[in-house]
């Protein structure tokens, strides 16, 4: 049972100020039920959510936010459709160009989509393609996917990107909308993270201003553009990540207490 003042605080959301259509909060993984208090409690600009799975929490079913399913790797696959029923939006394979990750070949994956996820379009559910990474492989491996998913239903595309510099990112969504003009984008990880000196490993942290300034100025440039559908930041989160390239402590939106700190106030500030 959800306790009744984190029920308070998640319906509270709901009668806050002016919302934006594309902003979105990642909840990582073990999360406990202080950073969704604290994270949709606030007098925020957010209109969607989601956790890297098929199904949400009752937390997060409860909290009158748009929850977005995600199909992450093949696990449960056989089981998708009963899994989103109701939804109205569906993400795909997570980061399928990287081996820590789902780890799936461009064909395999267009066969699991023929076989598990386009059937979902006749129910209505809009289908964003596997979200892949901005390293070298990741505009290859979606062009390559959808070649091999011929009269698949694409709708979106979807990316992650982690670095330095907001140009940099600019730089980046330019080339993937050049690539795939017909199709809007999703931004489903993106952070101001970590810097490599020398290319020698030797990782050195952004200071906050210059997150918080990436963050303003990738958002203000997203929130510009018709062709950036929906976005979140990486991520809704109290836990270190055990990471040298990422940001500690300005990655996370919430503070070792749970309530938002400077990034996640500016983060969801409408």
């Amino acid at each position: 049972m959800v306790p009744f003042v984190l029920t308070a605080f998640l319906s509270s959301i709901l009668v806050l100020a002016a919302k934006n259509p594309k902003r979105g909060l990642a909840f990582a993984d073990n999360n406990s039920a202080r950073d969704l208090v604290h994270a949709n409690q606030s007098n925020s600009a957010i209109t969607w959510q989601y956790d890297w799975a098929a199904s949400p929490s009752s937390t997060l079913a409860s909290s009158g936010i748009q929850y977005v399913p995600m199909q992450w790797g093949t696990n449960g696959i056989q089981n998708l459709a009963n899994s989103v029923k109701g939804a109205k939006v569906l993400l795909a394979f997570n980061e399928p160009d990287l081996a820590s990750q789902s780890n799936l070949d461009p064909r395999t994956a267009a066969q699991l989509w023929k076989q598990y996820i386009q059937p979902l379009k006749s129910s209505g559910i809009k289908l964003v393609s596997p979200a892949v990474t901005s390293a070298p492989s990741g505009i290859p491996w979606l062009q390559e996917f959808i070649s091999a998913c011929g009269g698949c239903s694409v709708d979106a595309i979807a990316v992650h990107w982690y670095g330095s510099g907001s140009q940099w990112f600019i730089e980046y969504l330019n080339k993937v909308h050049a690539a795939f003009p017909s199709r809007p984008i999703w931004v489903t990880e993106f952070a101001d993270t970590s810097t490599d000196v020398n290319s020698k490993s030797t990782y050195q942290h952004q200071p906050i201003n210059a997150v918080a300034n990436f963050l303003k100025q990738s958002t203000a440039f997203m929130d510009s553009q018709s062709w950036v559908e929906r976005y979140a930041w990486f991520a809704t989160l109290i836990r270190h990540i055990d990471s040298p390239i990422f940001n500690e402590p300005y990655l996370g939106l919430l503070d070792s207490s749970g309530n938002l700190n400077s990034l996640g106030r500016l983060y969801v500030t409408p």
